[in-house]
């Protein structure tokens, strides 16, 4: 079996990305021990040690803590944008042996031993493997891929 297809790394491609692998990424939900700490800190800063320069630091710290949770969804997106692989056409092979994905300027290959567990989300797939997670849209996807695929996180 050698099964393969193609995609173009777009903004919408990262949007939908983005937006399928965030609840099962380790950074879903916000640092609240951090934010906590560092406001305590400031705190005490200001009114233990009356060090109103170190006390503003850590709170605004948090403050930016919280803005960089607020807009991770498109601080993520323009960085992939950024990047020489966006705009690029990715052809992802499916065989016996594994997937290997492949672009002008990156490759990746993970063997089904590699790969822990496929997750079907409504508009892709998401392969988790020891060194982290790809992700897989199913507008990319023919009916025999995603039928392989389905055979794979069942078994």
């Amino acid at each position: 079996m050698t099964l393969s297809t193609t995609y173009t790394l777009d903004k919408p491609y990262y949007y939908e990305c983005f937006d399928e692998s965030l609840p099962y990424s380790s950074q879903a939900k916000p640092k609240y021990p951090l934010l906590v700490l560092l406001i305590t800190l400031g705190l005490l800063a200001f009114y233990q040690l009356e060090n109103h320069y170190l006390g503003s630091f850590m709170i605004m710290l948090a403050v930016v803590e919280c803005l960089s949770f607020y807009y991770k969804r498109p601080w993520w997106v323009a960085r992939q944008m950024l990047s020489r692989a966006s705009g690029s056409e990715v052809t992802i092979v499916f065989d016996d042996e594994g997937v290997k994905a492949e672009n002008p300027h990156k490759s990746y290959q993970l063997s089904w031993q590699q790969i822990s567990e496929i997750i079907e989300t409504e508009r892709g797939f998401i392969l988790k493997a020891q060194r982290g997670m790809q992700y897989i849209s199913k507008q990319a996807l023919n009916d025999e891929i995603t039928a392989e695929l389905n055979k794979r996180a069942t078994q």
